[in-house]
């Protein structure tokens, strides 16, 4: 795949998956559906024609196939020289003409259809008399271009300008936000517009974030509405030029969009018909195969669309930042150039929690660091929010991210969470390798000295400083003063305290007691580590810290070994109660 494709979003639907949306097609249309000559078909983004490589050959005369490139034309016509075939920009052509373009015709029928004026339209002539007759029965069958426009602010032009078309400015008209940067969300815009009062099923190949995301729901709301008939997903590894790393889920659904029209008179005819309403208590699932990459069905994926005030990301509570402090990049490093730098924490800070979106596939953007987070997506853990913070921090490192739950939302719990979960949580965040807290002495920001103190240090002081060497080569290395910093009154302590007062599974106390070996051996062969290279001043140094500079050293790998083993096993236990909770699915 070139490199101007790969930048569009373009990808080859594979024969496999195109063969399967064309069964599914007909399992809905019937034996010989096409026999009757009342459907007329339209592949608004036909590219190489793999979408119609199983479409009947008596059929191929009743197909219109229009592309961008004029190469792809070429093809196109080559292979399916029966067919209306043409070039043409579906997110820019006519659209300037998108609001004044249309007349209505009546049929025998009284129903009203929207019709393309000739005068201002580049579609071929026999194409435009099938949308001016009103008994023609219409199949979209679309794989559209999946690449997102480049956000402003950001680094970058790989797909600077992409989705810069006509149609985005339209949908920027109407309010609908940022889901208008995506190619394939403009498709779905004007098909929607222009096909919704005609009698059309849609056979979409697409991301399926459009149904879930929070971000689309506007566009759920005033533009896609639709009756779903059947589908199947499958991952997007599967599309050449993309990466298994950064897969994804693609489905194909077969929706009848002209299922408003045909229920006029409906009292909330659009609540009644929407899959995936929200209105009032309906809130249906729509269910999809689940297809491996020979397209064998694995099971079924359940997907519903949740109303945002659901989400795990608004269950926990957000304290105001009222302070300054040095804000992080990373585990050790402050970060102050940023355009856009987010330097406050709220009163009695203990961590800050980086859990930008509510998608699991924002897990490797989890983590809790000793400071505010330098960009956006970050929230203050105080006492206060701290046993949420560690619930929604296990729940989005925990489920392994997979392409098939890649865009699924954690809820907030269906019923009241129990302590020993919690302390679950708890205990297994602190280990986690995305446990960045640390602790740092004498950070300089903005002209003033900040003393960074590591309050999910997990063990006792009393207990720490009988295992810490007090001097080495007859000098202080590690301080075991006060760490308080002098404008927060917070114990820094506290997740110590806190542990101190749980009653502990066993598969959480195994974890402690491993942990405690691994902190010990630490201190005993503090002398052997890098301590300038991992910032280490301090007895409290954090979990990112020691755990790092013994791996650097390549030390107590046994005992890290086992702290892993039982670590695993407090996640396996914690998993399941995740989805009993109803925070996974």
């Amino acid at each position: 795949m070139d490199t101007a494709t790969r930048r569009r979003g373009v990808f080859l639907t594979p024969l496999v998956f195109a063969e399967k949306a064309c069964q599914h097609l007909e399992a809905m249309l019937g034996n010989h559906w096409w026999q009757s000559g009342d459907y007329r078909l339209w592949d608004m983004a036909a590219g190489t024609g793999h979408l119609e490589h199983f479409l009947p050959k008596e059929f191929l005369p009743n197909c219109h196939l229009s592309t961008l490139e004029e190469q792809d034309v070429q093809h196109l016509k080559k292979e399916f020289p029966a067919a209306t075939v043409f070039q043409y920009d579906y997110l820019n052509d006519d659209v300037e003409t998108a609001n004044c373009r249309r007349q209505t015709a009546t049929d025998a029928s009284g129903v009203e259809a929207p019709l393309l004026l000739s005068a201002v339209c580049r579609l071929p002539s026999i194409l435009r008399q099938d949308l001016a007759n009103p008994k023609i029965k219409w199949i979209i069958l679309v794989n559209p271009p999946y690449a997102t426009a480049q956000e402003a602010g950001l680094k970058g032009t790989s797909k600077e300008g992409v989705a810069d078309t006509k149609i985005r400015k339209q949908m920027h008209a109407e309010g609908l936000g940022e889901v208008s940067r995506e190619l394939y969300v403009q498709f779905l815009y004007r098909i929607m517009l222009e096909f919704q009062h005609r009698e059309t099923i849609l056979g979409l190949f697409s991301p399926i974030k459009y149904l879930v995301s929070t971000n689309y729901q506007k566009f759920r709301d005033n533009v896609f509405s639709a009756q779903f008939l059947s589908g199947f997903t499958f991952s997007s590894e599967n599309f050449g030029g993309t990466s298994k790393a950064s897969h994804f889920p693609v489905a194909f659904i077969l929706w009848n969009i002209s299922a408003l029209d045909s229920h006029k008179g409906t009292k909330d005819t659009k609540k009644s018909l929407c899959p995936l309403c929200l209105c009032e208590k309906k809130k249906e699932a729509i269910h999809l195969d689940i297809l491996d990459n020979t397209a064998e069905k694995i099971g079924v994926k359940t997907l519903k669309s949740a109303n945002r005030n659901d989400f795990l990301s608004r269950w926990i509570k957000r304290p105001p930042g009222t302070n300054i402090f040095p804000p992080f990049g990373s585990a050790l490093t402050i970060k102050s150039d940023n355009v856009d730098t987010r330097n406050r924490i709220a009163d009695h800070f203990l961590a800050s929690l980086m859990c930008p979106g509510n998608e699991l596939q924002n897990q490797q953007q989890t983590a809790f660091l000793s400071g505010p987070q330098a960009s956006a997506g970050a929230l203050s853990v105080t006492p206060e929010n701290f046993e949420q913070a560690v619930v929604v921090f296990a729940a989005r490192r925990i489920p392994k991210d997979t392409w098939i739950n890649h865009v699924d939302q954690l809820l907030r719990p269906n019923r009241e969470l129990s302590p020993e979960f919690i302390a679950d949580c708890a205990v297994w965040s602190l280990f986690d390798s995305k446990n960045q807290t640390v602790a740092l002495r004498d950070v300089v920001y903005q002209d003033r000295v900040y003393q960074v103190a590591n309050h999910f240090f997990p063990f006792p002081a009393a207990e720490m400083f009988s295992l810490c060497p007090l001097c080495l080569c007859e000098k202080k290395i590690i301080s075991h003063k006060g760490t308080k910093d002098t404008k927060d009154s917070t114990n820094v302590a506290f997740v110590a305290d806190w542990l101190s007062q749980q009653e502990l599974s066993t598969e959480a106390q195994n974890v402690m007691r491993s942990a405690k070996a691994v902190y010990q051996f630490y201190y005993e062969n503090l002398h052997l580590l890098q301590r300038e290279k991992f910032k280490i001043a301090t007895y409290d140094a954090g979990w990112h810290q020691i755990r790092q500079a013994l791996l650097d050293a390549t030390l107590g790998e046994d005992l890290l070994a086992e702290l892993k083993r039982r670590h695993d096993r407090l996640k396996e236990k914690i998993l399941p109660l995740l989805v009993d909770y109803g925070i996974v699915s």
